[in-house]
Order: structure tokens, then C-alpha cells, then sequence
């Protein structure tokens, strides 16, 4: 039977900081995972953002695609590890993402974009500086009992900012001790421009901004833009329960948000001001005796402007479920990430899954999933007419978040995104 492992982050996270298992001698491990699929997407029209945004926003679209990472991200990557001696190791990673369809590179084109680190182990815990995973997001990724990919729901509340998925520069210290594993992270910038947008790639730049995350957004300068502070705790009470908390911040120093066009073209510059983000995720996951799997994820953020008091606060929550039936495994998920203030509006989901595994490395899935999003109340942010949508539209057309829904198929704001799909996953 296939394991519910989501990707090799969890099992890295953990591998090197048993500081007392001793390594005969130094090690190199090549790993990586294949996910593509043949599905279809369909999404309803629903209420434009801005009258001025592309005219593909807020139209009915079908789509028939060969699209990779549905049910796990397609990566690839190299683990060292050298045995120092006296409980010490040295160790790095270097991990990619890859395009099944294409064949190119993700994460902007970065060759190492999900992982690129430096580890030494010490028996009293393990320091790693590189890009790496926020701690936040382990808060979700040691509980979804999917592998955070497209078609998993935990992710639209767990990652409703790039920044709580991965940070550039980051200083991490991690411990272990029985049931307990624990990080605390900080960064002089973890992927922020002085400039918020939708804009990636070339489109990025000085006069248009960027999403946060962006390949070029790393760069650290002499003031607090793009800094980070994060902390997660996990604690096993058994091989079948664990519970988990992850802390955020990430301050901007007033970077201005930007509205453009998927195109790169600047629309205008809203009114506000970005100071900081906050947000805190808990979670818990249960695997009975016959191997049912129940989980659950809640948490919210805040995102704090200089420019008003008028703060955008938003929760979500997730549940789930695997179920074991001989080399078969079904699951299902709900979620539903909403404003508490500013439009009101509310992104709720609904997945059913299925997979057979031929062996422990290789399994067949079909996917069934719907996202509906309620637009709310117009909300004015200064852009010259009001904007309205859920966090999840709202949050990718301001580059706060990629554009998350099954594998960039996204969502019109007051629509409905319906994804079918069936594919392969194989690891090695």
C-alpha cells in the first residue's frame, strides 16, 4: 500500500537530525517523484476583479490538459550527508521542480527552487541556512494526508502567501527529542519586492513589482523589507497521532501594492500600504487501527497597512480523510478559506480521490474536485473602482499567493472551477 507521505519535505526534515544514528560513511542520495495527469477543467463566469482587468476574467472556459502534480509536486533531488564523528554530520539538499508536460523547469525557472541548503547536526540539534521551507508549512504538511499537491485542499488555507511555503536566505535551527520536532526560522528577505503584483518572470521588475516568492524578489537591502520570523512544533503522541503548530511574519516596510495584467501590464497602484503579514496554522492527524486516516487543519493571517486601519483578516480550515482497502486507497477533503473583514468573500472546496498501487512506488488516481468562490461585498482599495473576490482571487491578482488552483487552471472571482482528472505518480 502506498504510504500518505505528501512529499520527501517531511521525511528530509526529520532524516538528518537524529543526531545519534551513526553513518558508517558519507552518503549521496538521488530522489525525485513523476506526477502527470490527463484532466479537464471548467470554470463559470463570474464578477470581474477590476473593469479594467484582461478580458479572459470572469468568462465560462473549458480546458482539456496534460498537466503535471496533481496528487504530489514532480521534483527531483540530491541529499549528502557526511558523518563528522562525536555525533556530528554535514549534509545538504538540492531539490527542483519539474514540468512533466513541457519538460521545463517550475519555481520560476530556478533549477534548485524548492529546496537549496546547507545542514551541520549537532547532538544539540541541527542549524541549515539556504532556501527552505517556512516552518509554517509543516504545520499542514505533518497533517495533510494528501501530498500538497494541486488537487490538495489543505494548501488553499496552508499557503494562502508564497512566503508560508518557502523562504530565500533563511537561518533555521532545528531540535528533536522523543515525540517533540521543532524549528525556529528567520530571514533578511524572503522573496519580497518593494513592490507587490501579479508580474513573474521577465514581467517583474522595478515599475510593476512582483508576486511574492518571485526568483529576483530575494535580494536583501539595508531597511526590513521581505524579513521573516517563523516557528513550528510538531509533537507524536503515537505513531498514530500528531498534533502541530506553525507561527508566521513577514514584514514590507510599506511595499505598495500594484494591480497588473497577466501580461505584465500596470494597471494602478492601490492605496495601501503593506507592513506586515501575521499567521498561525494548528493542526492534528489520526490513522486508526485499520488504517483510516482522519486530519484536520485551521488557522488565519492578517495582513497589517500603514496606509489604513482597515486590516484584511482571513481564516481557513481544512478536513480530510484516507481510507485503505487493499492496494486501494479513497479520500476526501473539504475546505474553506475566508475574509472575517474587508469583502466578506469565501473560497469553499470539495475533493474525491481515488488510486490504486501497482507497488510502493507506483500508483494510478482520479481526482474530482469543485472550488466555489462568493465574492462578498465590493471592497475599495483605491484602484479607481472596487474589487471583490476570496482570498483566493483576491490574494493571487495581488501577487500575494501564485495562482493556486489545480495546477494554474485559477478561479474568476464569483465562480466555479471544476477539475476531473486521472494520471500516474512514481517515485524514486
Amino acid at each position: 500500500m502506498q504510504k500518505s507521505v505528501l512529499t520527501t519535505a517531511v521525511t528530509l526534515a526529520l532524516a538528518s537530525l537524529a543526531a545519534g544514528t551513526a553513518f558508517a560513511q558519507s552518503s549521496l542520495t538521488i530522489y525525485g517523484n513523476a506526477d502527470i495527469s490527463l484532466d479537464n477543467v471548467h470554470k463559470t463566469a463570474g464578477v470581474r476583479l477590476l473593469p479594467a482587468v484582461a478580458a479572459t476574467q470572469g468568462t465560462d472556459s473549458t480546458v482539456t490538459r496534460v498537466s503535471p502534480s496533481a496528487t504530489s509536486q514532480t521534483s527531483f533531488g540530491f541529499r549528502g550527508v557526511e558523518d563528522l564523528g562525536s555525533g556530528m554530520k554535514a549534509s545538504f539538499v538540492l531539490e527542483g521542480q519539474l514540468s512533466h508536460d513541457t519538460g521545463g523547469l517550475s519555481q520560476d525557472g530556478r533549477i534548485f527552487g524548492r529546496q537549496s541548503y546547507v545542514g551541520l547536526t549537532t547532538p544539540f540539534g541541527e542549524l541549515r541556512l539556504g532556501r527552505q521551507y517556512a516552518p509554517i508549512f509543516y504545520s499542514t504538511a505533518f497533517v495533510t494526508g494528501e501530498r500538497f499537491g494541486a488537487t490538495d485542499l489543505f494548501i488553499e488555507g496552508g499557503a494562502t502567501n508564497n512566503l508560508q511555503v518557502r523562504w530565500d536566505n533563511q537561518v533555521s535551527y532545528w531540535v528533536q527529542a522523543g515525540g517533540f520536532t521543532g524549528s525556529l526560522a528567520y530571514s533578511p528577505n524572503a522573496g519580497s519586492l518593494s513592490r507587490v503584483s501579479f508580474a513573474r518572470g521577465a514581467s517583474a521588475n522595478a515599475t510593476n513589482g512582483g508576486i511574492l516568492g518571485a526568483a529576483a524578489a530575494g535580494t536583501e537591502a539595508a531597511n526590513n523589507t521581505g524579513r521573516a520570523l517563523g516557528a513550528f512544533a510538531n509533537y507524536a503522541f503515537s505513531k498514530d497521532f500528531n498534533v502541530t503548530l506553525g507561527l508566521h511574519r513577514n514584514l514590507f516596510g510599506g511595499a505598495s501594492l500594484a494591480l497588473v495584467t497577466p501580461t505584465g501590464t500596470l494597471l494602478g497602484l492601490s492605496s495601501f500600504a503593506l507592513e506586515r503579514y501575521d499567521a498561525a496554522n494548528i493542526g492534528a492527524k489520526y490513522t486508526f487501527g485499520n488504517g483510516i486516516m482522519i486530519d484536520g487543519a485551521f488557522g488565519q493571517g492578517r495582513y497589517d497597512f500603514t496606509t489604513s486601519d482597515d486590516h484584511m483578516r482571513l481564516r481557513f480550515f481544512a478536513v480530510g480523510t484516507r481510507i485503505p482497502v487493499n492496494q486501494w486507497t479513497f479520500s476526501a477533503q473539504a475546505s474553506q478559506i475566508k475574509f472575517s473583514n474587508f469583502t466578506k468573500g469565501k473560497d469553499t472546496g470539495v475533493m474525491l480521490g481515488a488510486e490504486y498501487a501497482f507497488s510502493k512506488r507506483t500508483s494510478v488516481y482520479a481526482r474530482a474536485v469543485q472550488i466555489r468562490d462568493d465574492e462578498g461585498r465590493a471592497a475599495d482599495a483605491g484602484l479607481g473602482a472596487p474589487i471583490q473576490g476570496g482570498p483566493n482571487v483576491i490574494a493571487t491578482a495581488f501577487g500575494f499567493r501564485e495562482t493556486p488552483v489545480f495546477a494554474g487552471a485559477g478561479l474568476n472571482p464569483g465562480g466555479t472551477a471544476r477539475y476531473v482528472g486521472v494520471g500516474v505518480r512514481h517515485s524514486f
